[in-house]
């Protein structure tokens, strides 16, 4: 816990770290006092979660302070989730630009008044579940807690909801939900979770990580079915234990014991150690050989999770005694904060006869598992479905592309399907026709909804798009070429080296298409998560066309179309492929990186991937650094994308440079008003302005005078009417007389 300085904090700051993930729980009035900016530079980790539940007020300074420090986080960690936004979070996420940087709000407080017993309550809201609701702009009566007789929405939607509907729509991670949920028994709201499995083949042993709730849906004989050898189950990030899915787990153990040499659970969260790790529970194979205690540090005030080797630490487990650890971040002691009923838990676990390399290669069999292609999650009502490669939702986004590119291009295609050029199906159903006899060699994989790229001998790039199924071969054809054309953007920012450009152009897309591709690759079938994508990438690929000259081909390199009959009627499958030689390849590198800096303002072009998120943008300048100046002064942030400068379109950073200098130059003859059209976080463009004072004084051509000589005091006009020359109104006529 970190209290600001003095006898009476008026902010407290609540730290609680696991893994990857931070959460920040702020509790007070944010004012002058609060370090913003040195708080947000000590943010680490991938993922950091703000509460604001508790913020009581923001004072003006506090608003800049909070600035500095969402700012500075942003750079810091990979996505940032606001949760519980208090009403006085909400007015300023409705006033202030960035106040919410890069991060996204997933729930706020909604005011409501009861005219009965005078009081006042506050309701909580969920942008995934009650966005219908929110975009009606109004919230229906409820009853009071106090009184019980209807208390009403104090506030008007229009205004307090602007903000929440205009940001893009997302879900929380799976991990960012369990951390939530289970990690610090803290709750969002009920976060109704389905499992996800995700396994993994490395010689003999095989990987079970598990994402989610367990419930009567656990599917424990197709998990079951075929094991064999060793086998390691991740409960990481197992979330809420159910009675159903409990029994459903056990029935898991006994069928699997029988089967397996070895059963080792790893990272045990305390929920599963309450309910399922006693003698009757493990059985005769299943072993705990890590487990997870929480710990707080009462020097930098964080708690976090902490993984325990139950065989390294027996002997003191045993005496239901925590481990003595230090903290990562200030080195001092750590204090086990788990209840007593979970310790009384812990003498009764066996010590696991394990090999040390095993506890090594869970982690970086996670790892794998995260990155590689993943299939939809198992239900027990019905067989997996053939879908499109899952990406990886926790690792950032150019890492997993990169790997994607490194893995493809090594062969390794886990849990993909491939088709052979003379095999009569696919993955997708019985192929009656095609456009060639056989499939071509560029074509590796069929996943429908995909797209991946490989590295060619020149050492350029071949990216190849495969269409979802579709009823015309057209409408296939022209969804494969978007989904190629977007893969190659994706190669581009792969292999971006500057700094500068990897801290600030991915955080505008990055969360945008990685919601919208798990979408497709949590349900394929659903029409709004294929269009979704669809559009997306189109808006990719008519940016990319449009900002990468000739270095991008106007038509994919080679096409092939499958007809395929799937038992629904018959169904196209196109495959798209567009390839760059390595100079075209690094010539767009170049240009996507090449920097302008004016007024201030440091800019680089705008890359097509951030289409994922505006779909309009096709060319513009990213602010990527900004120092005081008019554009700085005009409100314009870090992030923003510059569309057009009094008028005057921008298509790239030198442009940017260029007009920004000479319209501010041309202005300041006579002063004026700059004008920037720029793209924010809101849905549609806004425009800012920054006022130019005049700095050279103006003279009349015929006065007769010169600047600083003396003269006749009465200055003419040169038989120039002044009217016409200087902002004529349009409603004014010629005979105005104050011309």
């Amino acid at each position: 816990m970190i209290p600001a300085e003095g006898n009476t904090p008026k902010l407290t700051i609540e730290k609680f770290a696991d893994g990857a993930i931070a959460c920040l729980k702020f509790i007070g009035t944010i004012d002058e006092a609060f370090e913003g900016k040195k708080l947000g530079t000590s943010t680490a980790g991938e993922v950091l979660v703000v509460d604001l539940g508790a913020v009581k007020k923001i004072s003006s300074f506090g608003i800049r302070e909070w600035v500095d420090f969402i700012s500075t986080a942003s750079k810091q960690v990979r996505s940032v989730v606001l949760i519980e936004c208090a009403p006085k979070v909400v007015d300023q996420l409705n006033m202030v630009a960035n106040f919410a940087g890069t991060g996204r709000v997933f729930s706020f407080y909604a005011p409501f008044k009861c005219d009965y017993c005078d009081s006042e309550h506050r309701v909580i809201l969920q942008v995934d579940k009650d966005l219908e609701t929110l975009k009606s702009m109004k919230l229906a009566d409820r009853p009071c807690p106090s009184c019980k007789e209807a208390m009403y929405f104090d506030e008007d939607g229009a205004t307090f909801f602007s903000y929440v509907l205009g940001q893009p729509r997302f879900e929380l991670e799976p991990e960012v939900a369990n951390f939530l949920a289970s990690k610090l028994n803290y709750v969002v709201s009920d976060l109704n979770r389905k499992l996800r499995i995700d396994k993994l083949i490395d010689g003999t042993t095989t990987y079970l990580r598990l994402v989610g709730d367990l419930e009567r849906g656990f599917p424990r004989e197709k998990l079951a079915e075929g094991l064999e050898g060793t086998v390691i189950v991740d409960l990481v990030s197992v979330g809420r234990i159910e009675p159903a899915g409990a029994a459903e787990w056990r029935g898991f153990v006994q069928m699997a014991s029988p089967l397996v040499e070895n059963l080792y659970l790893a990272n045990a969260p305390p929920a599963f150690l309450e309910k399922l790790a006693s003698k009757e529970d493990l059985g005769a194979k299943a072993q705990v050989v890590t487990l997870t205690l929480p710990y707080s540090c009462n020097s930098c005030g964080t708690t976090q999770g902490q993984t325990i080797d139950v065989a390294e630490h027996y002997d003191v487990l045993k005496f239901a005694t925590a481990p003595e650890l230090r903290c990562t971040a200030c080195s001092q002691a750590l204090q086990c904060v788990a209840g007593e009923t979970l310790m009384a838990l812990l003498p009764a676990l066996p010590k696991p006869a394990v090999n040390p390399q095993l506890l090594k290669s869970i982690g970086m069999l996670r790892e794998r598992a995260q990155v590689a292609p993943k299939r939809p999650s198992l239900k027990s009502s019905e067989q997996p479905p053939i879908a499109a490669q899952p990406r990886a939702s926790w690792v950032v986004p150019f890492l997993a592309s990169l790997l994607a590119v490194v893995l493809v291009a090594g062969g390794y295609l886990a849990y993909q399907r491939f088709a052979k050029s003379n095999d009569s199906t696919s993955a997708a159903g019985k192929i009656v026709n095609r456009s060639a006899e056989t499939r071509p060699a560029w074509i590796v994989a069929d996943a429908p909804g995909t797209a991946a790229c490989t590295d060619t001998p020149d050492k350029g790039i071949s990216c190849v798009g495969i269409s979802t199924l579709s009823a015309r071969q057209d409408d296939a054809d022209d969804e494969s070429t978007d989904a190629a054309y977007e893969a190659v953007a994706n190669a581009i920012a792969v292999r971006m080296t500057d700094a500068k450009w990897k801290a600030a152009v991915p955080a505008i897309y990055a969360s945008s298409r990685s919601a919208k591709l798990d979408n497709l690759d949590r349900a394929p079938d659903l029409t709004s998560a294929r269009r979704d994508v669809r559009e997306a990438r189109h808006a990719v690929a008519v940016a990319l066309r449009a900002s990468g000259g000739s270095a991008i081909p106007a038509t994919p390199t080679g096409r092939y179309w499958e007809e395929l009959d799937g038992g629904s009627g018959k169904r196209y499958l196109s495959f798209a492929q567009i390839t760059i030689g390595a100079t075209e390849l690094a010539k767009l590198v170049d240009a996507y990186t090449a920097s302008g800096s004016a007024l201030g303002a440091t800019v680089v072009p705008a890359f097509p991937l951030v289409a994922w998120r505006y779909p309009k943008v096709e060319r513009g300048a990213i602010v990527t650094a900004l120092a005081s100046g008019p554009i700085q002064q005009a409100g314009v942030a870090e992030g923003y994308v510059v569309l057009s400068i009094s008028g005057r379109d921008v298509t790239d950073g030198p442009s940017f440079a260029k007009l920004a200098s000479d319209e501010h130059a041309a202005l300041a003859q006579h002063g004026g008003s700059l004008r920037f059209k720029v793209q924010t976080p809101d849905p549609a463009p806004r425009e800012f302005v920054s006022k130019v004072a005049a700095t050279v004084p103006e003279t009349h051509e015929g006065s007769g005078k010169r600047p600083g000589k003396p003269g006749n005091s009465k200055s003419g006009t040169g038989n120039v009417n002044v009217w016409d020359k200087f902002e004529r109104s349009p409603k004014a006529s010629r005979d105005d007389p104050n011309q």
